[in-house]
């Protein structure tokens, strides 16, 4: 029984590894493209919002910038070893960092999404995942102000997994690209569908306590 459950607890450790990973790298892949959009360049950014990202530049590089920091500094926060022990302050800076990060992304953010593409139900979606993503972070911020551990993490990973739509955005529109949705019809569905699944694992990881 006990080799039985430490091969168990092994495989276990490798799957979040690997999971960990993995999500890493996409953060990474997600920062490199988006660090396109700092050059300002007109050519960077799609047709069809051009005009609306030169006349909005500063909530533009608002949103850019704290998503581009959150998406890569939030791997490095979920991490056993940097959680706890010597490495605890460079965690709390870290989640200084973070949280403003997605303060500052998520204002930029609920502006851009009321003039994103799409049309009403495209915005709604954008919108009420900048919101969530604000309130999350608040909820992170006043817990671990408490000294509510547990219900920190909790939130920080619900958090996490609303800044990690920025990758899952650009996956469904490849996986609609590559099956021939239209742009705008798969444009407006990826509005709601680069978040919601998120926060459904988000919900189920926290069910399992699997960090």
């Amino acid at each position: 029984m006990r080799n039985s459950n430490t091969l168990e607890l092994r495989k276990s450790t490798i799957s979040k590894k690997i999971g960990w990973g993995f999500m890493l790298l996409l953060a990474i892949l997600l920062f490199v493209l988006a660090s396109r959009y700092l050059t300002l360049d007109p050519n960077v950014y799609f047709p069809e919002q051009r005009d609306v990202y030169m006349d909005n530049t500063v909530f533009l590089l608002m949103h850019i910038i704290g998503s581009m920091l959150a998406i890569l500094i939030g791997p490095f926060q979920f991490l056993r070893n940097i959680r706890t022990g010597r490495y605890l302050n460079l965690h709390r800076w870290l989640g200084r960092v973070y949280l403003l990060s997605v303060l500052f992304g998520g204002l930029g953010g609920s502006y851009m999404a009321t003039i994103a593409y799409g049309g009403p139900v495209a915005r709604l979606g954008f919108i009420t995942l900048a919101a969530l993503w604000l309130v999350s972070g608040f909820m992170a911020y006043i817990n671990i102000r408490n000294k509510k551990i547990e219900q920190h993490q909790k939130w920080m990973i619900v958090n996490y997994a609303l800044t990690f739509a920025g990758v899952t955005l650009r996956l469904w529109q490849v996986i609609f690209g590559s099956i021939g949705v239209d742009f705008l019809s798969g444009y407006i569905i990826v509005a709601w569908l680069c978040w919601l699944p998120n926060l459904f694992v988000a919900f189920w990881i926290n069910n399992r306590k699997l960090i």
